[in-house]
Formats: structure tokens, sequence, C-alpha cells
């Protein structure tokens, strides 16, 4: 694994399009019962995988990024992954719905901003960025906030 700054651009995006998918997924639930319930859990088990997804890209990222960044709680995001995957049928489902409907609202915004930076600061490729935004891998993620101009 290559753990430099330069390679974390790819990481990020996988998180900002993991968590567009968990707001997709629950979008229109209000209640954590409900969500779960869903489509016999389709739209809950869909978020745990991808919660996991989060917490796999967050240890691919290089120490340089989350030194420059620390105020985005890394660890507990990676912990949060691994009692995902390894403590799956012990999982509280309400914890789950408070952890997307509050938590992870306020993880997208510092994930942006640090793409952004990154790119001004030219440690992350505008063009690879530019690319990405045609995958449709990415198709949730909102690259107008990241791609000025």
């Amino acid at each position: 694994m290559l753990t430099n700054i330069k390679n974390d651009l790819m990481y990020l995006l996988n998180i900002l399009e993991s968590i567009e998918k968990i707001e997709l997924y629950s979008n229109d639930f209000n209640d954590a019962e409900n969500f779960y319930l869903f489509a016999d859990q389709l739209n809950f088990n869909a978020a745990l995988n991808l919660f996991a997804n989060i917490g796999e890209n967050i240890g691919k990222l290089s120490e340089e990024l989350k030194n420059k960044n620390q105020s985005i709680p890394w660890r507990i995001i990676k912990d949060f992954r691994n009692k995902v995957v390894h403590n799956y049928v012990n999982l509280d489902i309400f914890m789950i719905f408070d952890i997307i409907k509050n938590n992870l609202p306020n993880l997208k915004g510092p994930i942006e901003d640090i793409i952004i930076f990154e790119v001004s600061n030219k440690n992350f490729n505008f063009e690879e960025l530019v690319a990405s935004k045609d995958s449709i891998y990415y198709k949730h993620i909102n690259f107008s906030k990241l791609i000025k101009g």
C-alpha cells in the first residue's frame, strides 16, 4: 500500500461516495425501526456495508493527511468499522440510525474541504479529480463543490 498523501484522493472520493449512498438510502426515513425493517433490511445492510467501506478507506489514508486533519476522528471511525464488521449481530439499530442522521453529515463537508485544499496545494492531481467526475463509480458525489472553475 502506498501511504503518500498524493495517493489519498481516491480513498477520499470512495469515502464521499459511501457517505452519499448512505444518505440516499436513509433519506426517506425518520426513525430507526422503519429504516431497519424496510425492504427486508436491504437499506440498513447496504448502509452497514458502506460504513465498513468508509473505515477501510480511512485505514488506507496516509498518516500525513490524517495528521494534517486531526479534527476528524479517524480512529473512532475506523473503530466503528471494526464494530460493524466483527460485531454485526450486536449492533444497536438506534445507534446506527443516529450516526447516519447526526454524525455522517458532519463528515462529508470536512472530506470535501480536504480535497479542495489538497488540490489547490497540488498534493492531489486536479486532472485525476476531473476524470473521476465522469466515473459511474462516483456518480453520487457533487463534483461542483470540488471542482472550481
